[in-house]
């Protein structure tokens, strides 16, 4: 279920700093989006929702001086928005009750941020003013995300310890994701650039399950097996980084 549910993250994540190397002025519509008509593999359904996707991620990371206007981002948000209707539809319809709640939960922090993204004019202004400051942290960025995703499933399947236990390496984990990206952002940028990708990272990561984290952040900055994200990040980002790619451009 983990991996299932961090499909949708890493769309979110990635999203934020796709776009062409070329600064395109006119952009055709995108193409109508799929109905999905039956019940079956969630994963399909997410890889079938969100399949109009631009793919300019090799592009892209090969260069990273990338630009992008208020158009291109309202023209991904138009394909993100009906991609995520896509999802509440077969939610909806396939989900019950209690699973619903629970992907409804998982998905509300990315949700947050598209209708930030998509609708709010200073935050567009201001990851305008840092977008390459994302350009430049994005392969960290995915590595970041996939520590932070192993620790949870790694967790969620681990049957000798307590719900407290896990609640606490759950909200480690989230404090130590946030703090990977901006470490990873400090030394690559400006301090407010990176003080802006933290944010941002939180803004995704702030889902119900960890609504009651925050107060926990001073303990979880002195766990040994947290503090191991936040200092490295680097050194695999190139094969979580292929392994996604790879993901992405599958059927």
């Amino acid at each position: 279920m983990a991996n299932r549910l961090m499909i949708l993250w890493y769309l979110v994540v990635l999203f934020v700093a796709m776009a062409n190397a070329r600064n395109e002025t006119h952009q055709n519509p995108p193409p109508p989006l799929a109905h999905v008509e039956q019940c079956g593999n969630t994963e399909k359904m997410v890889d079938e929702c969100f399949k109009d996707l631009p793919s300019h991620l090799t592009e892209f990371l090969q260069n990273t001086k990338i630009v992008i206007s208020k158009q291109e981002i309202m023209a991904k948000c138009i394909v993100f928005n009906k991609g995520m209707k896509c999802f509440d539809a077969y939610a909806a319809r396939c989900l019950q009750s209690r699973k619903l709640n629970l992907f409804k939960n998982n998905v509300d922090g990315a949700r947050k941020f598209l209708k930030k993204f998509c609708s709010d004019e200073n935050f567009q202004r201001d990851y305008l003013r840092h977008k390459d400051c994302f350009a430049y942290i994005q392969p960290d960025w995915v590595s970041c995300t996939a520590d932070f995703e192993n620790i949870l499933t790694d967790d969620l399947h681990d049957d000798t310890r307590n719900v407290s236990d896990k609640f606490m390496e759950f909200c480690c984990a989230r404090y130590a994701y946030e703090n990977c990206i901006y470490n990873s952002a400090r030394y690559k940028c400006y301090k407010h650039s990176a003080e802006f990708a933290r944010e941002t990272a939180k803004m995704l990561s702030d889902e119900k399950h960890f609504s009651n984290c925050r107060h926990l952040e001073d303990i979880c900055a002195h766990s040994t097996r947290i503090a191991w994200i936040s200092s490295s990040f680097y050194p695999m980002a190139l094969v979580l980084m292929l392994r996604f790619l790879r993901h992405l451009a599958g059927p």
